[in-house]
């Protein structure tokens, strides 16, 4: 078999070989490389070549193994209650592991903006250890944005779908397929949805692009669609999808949200007890300081911020909190007050201006 692949390698025109070094062919699947075997010199296009020296030849075929106690651990610490979804991704994820395979109808997370689709996305993803890429098809209305362009077009380019292939470096990648209510159609390119139906539809062994004409191998690739309302979508769509509805956050569920993820994350992330350590630089400063291990947040003032967030998620509630954030490292360095708790008496003027006090 080798020495016939090296016959292969031989046989290649000229250009083909000056670009594509024997270890990259070999690597190719046999289709591929009988495709390039039978082009002639006046099909060779240096964007193709481009486009098959970017694409993971040489990177392991085999499917990751799905660890389902970290798979449950990161889901209970991004989200918080949610129990039917999670039983569900955890049964999907099961099936998953135990196939070896793509598994079943894609999933479809439905539910309202801020409640947590792309980051359970984001989690099966990690769970299953393969890389994740979403694809926003908010306002798309061309088929050539997925599928991409024939050669035959100026500025012809690949599809998104080979895209998320090539950014992962994986042809075993978890694709989001974010906010697929909002697709549109177009009579000159066609809809993109009849690309998302070919590709739910078939077993993605002979994905072809239109740019590349060439089949690849995608049945070990992971879909995941993410919808903000159900109505848009067809019938026909929908029956090939597994739609996962999530819920709405409650009032205390919002405030269980905050206190137990939103702040720990934000604390962390704004390295807010790193102030500690510089009080002795304004030791000397007129200004009042005072000196806290944690930056606390009392029952009321987050009662006070979910009240001014009417939504169903928790996105603006959180945009709140990281400006509360801001207020509390600008406060320090404006007039070297360091904060050591939220209330309801401060958290008004925390959100107000801090630098630029409006007259």
């Amino acid at each position: 078999m080798q020495e016939e692949r090296k016959t292969e390698y031989s046989q290649l025109r000229h250009r083909i070989k000056s670009r594509i070094s024997e270890d990259i062919f070999n690597a190719m699947p046999e289709n591929i490389r009988q495709e390039l075997l039978n082009m002639g010199q006046e099909e060779i296009k240096e964007a193709l070549l481009s486009d098959l020296l970017r694409l993971p030849w040489q990177q392991p075929k085999t499917v990751p193994d799905v660890d389902l106690v970290k798979a449950k651990y990161l889901l209970d610490r991004s989200h918080y209650a949610m129990f039917e979804v999670k039983e569900k991704v955890l049964r999907y994820m099961s099936c998953q592991k135990h196939l070896g395979k793509s598994y079943g109808a894609v999933l479809l997370l439905a539910g309202a903006p801020g409640v947590g689709k792309t980051t359970i996305a984001a989690t099966i993803a990690a769970a299953m250890g393969r890389p994740c890429v979403k694809i926003s098809l908010a306002g798309v209305s061309d088929s050539y944005f997925l599928r991409g362009a024939q050669q035959v077009y100026r500025n012809a380019h690949h599809g998104r779908i080979v895209e998320a292939v090539i950014q992962t470096q994986s042809f075993c990648p978890v694709i989001l397929l974010d906010e697929i209510d909002k697709m549109g159609a177009s009579q000159e390119h066609g809809s993109p949805e009849n690309v998302l139906l070919d590709l739910l539809d078939s077993d993605r062994s002979r994905y072809v692009d239109n740019f590349l004409s060439m089949p690849l191998d995608l049945s070990n690739a992971i879909f995941i669609a993410t919808a903000n309302d159900l109505h848009p979508l067809s019938p026909v769509l929908k029956d090939r999808m597994d739609i996962v509805e999530l819920p709405s956050y409650t009032f205390p569920d919002k405030e269980r949200i905050v206190h137990g993820f939103i702040w720990p994350k934000l604390l962390k992330e704004y390295r807010l007890e790193s102030l500690d350590s510089l009080h002795d630089v304004l030791a000397d400063m007129d200004h009042p300081v005072a000196i806290t291990k944690s930056l606390e947040i009392t029952d009321e003032a987050v009662k006070l911020l979910i009240s001014q967030c009417p939504e169903e998620g928790v996105r603006d509630l959180e945009r709140l909190c990281r400006r509360l954030c801001e207020a509390v490292i600008s406060l320090y360095y404006a007039r070297g007050i360091l904060l050591g708790r939220i209330d309801e008496k401060n958290v008004k003027t925390l959100l107000e201006p801090i630098f630029y006090k409006v007259k």
